[in-house]
């Protein structure tokens, strides 16, 4: 039984209202935290509220999730103070500030529910609530296969294997065969390693595990561009059918990006509990337009059997990437 992500966040509770976090070079994108990482360590703080703090209202699930990202967390202690808005008998409201050196970082609004209790529930099943929902979606991989690795007709496994986010060399990849065709939608399956055990902070880190998709409209290339790393595994299947491809990714090649994009605000809801380990999900992520540096991405994240698990929408400012890097060209360094 492991959870590696919930040991390098380390979560410690202070008093019944103030909480501290770990840090963790895994976590980092260059100097600072992956988005995901973020959203994960206030949705961990959150949870353990609920389960602390405020277990008398028996709310133990986190149902939603804004966050308002003022600066970027670097790789140091984070401290988190918790503001009981508003307790209820069917749902309470938080407040989560994180603090880092002494600075608000980011601010956050959860609410919670219980996942268990029964409700009006429609037997009635939507379109958004089912694969035919999803178009252009191909086949289900064939798990078994993949794991084997063995090929599949739909499918290209991957894996990163670099110093850039070294979170993700404990998960696999599937891109589609075909590639990404429609602008401006990707589709993937990703998959945790075992043993790691899975909870809701897993689910809040897929939230913003997505291809760049301001570089796929751009077609900048390189390593953030999904259609760039669509032809590295496509190349490498061809050669060595279901094996799983490594990705070499490093931070020399991420400082030769074009652009790069900062979320402003992050907006999560969770739809179920998840458990277990080595589980399969479907992404699909869309953006419905990139106009003067302001881009939207929805994120929605299934189970196996394509049941939605979390609905994930970003606001996303695309900046030069000079901006963001200090010592890449002349540019100065964003202060976002």
């Amino acid at each position: 039984m492991s959870n590696i992500l919930q040991e390098q966040i380390g979560l410690e509770q202070l008093d019944s209202h103030t909480y501290r976090v770990g840090h963790h070079n895994d976590w980092c994108i260059g100097p600072t935290f992956h988005g995901g990482i973020v959203a994960a360590l206030v949705y961990s703080v959150a949870k353990k509220h609920f389960a602390t703090t405020l277990a008398a209202q028996n709310q133990p699930d986190v149902h939603t999730l804004h966050l308002e990202l003022m600066r970027p967390c670097t790789s140091t202690i984070s401290t988190i103070k918790v503001t009981d808005i508003k307790v209820g008998m069917g749902a309470s409201f938080l407040q989560l500030d994180l603090s880092q050196n002494g600075k608000l970082n980011l601010r956050a609004l959860v609410t919670s529910t219980n996942f268990d209790t029964p409700g009006p529930t429609s037997d009635i099943k939507t379109p958004s609530t089912n694969a035919l929902s999803l178009n252009g979606l191909g086949p289900t991989p064939d798990f078994g296969k993949i794991d084997a690795e063995e090929p599949d007709p739909n499918w290209l496994p991957s894996r990163s294997v670099s110093d850039l986010l070294p979170f993700v060399r404990r998960t696999r990849y599937l891109y589609p065969v075909q590639g990404f065709p429609m602008r401006g939608i990707v589709d993937y399956w990703i998959t945790y390693d075992k043993p790691e055990i899975l909870d809701g902070a897993h689910l809040a880190v897929l939230g913003d595990m997505t291809p760049s998709l301001s570089d796929m409209l751009l077609g900048n290339g390189g390593i953030f561009d999904g259609h760039a790393i669509h032809r590295m595994k496509a190349e490498a299947a061809a050669k060595n059918p279901g094996k799983v491809t490594n990705l070499h990714f490093s931070s020399e090649q991420a400082l030769a990006g074009k652009v790069f994009n900062i979320t402003l605000t992050m907006d999560l809801q969770f739809k179920q509990r998840v458990s277990g380990q080595g589980r399969w999900f479907f992404t699909r992520a869309t953006t419905k337009a990139l106009e003067g540096g302001r881009m939207d991405l929805d994120v929605d994240v299934r189970d196996e059997d394509l049941k939605p698990l979390l609905l994930a929408r970003q606001a996303i400012l695309v900046i030069d990437a000079k901006r963001r890097f200090p010592g890449k060209g002349e540019g100065k360094k964003s202060r976002l």
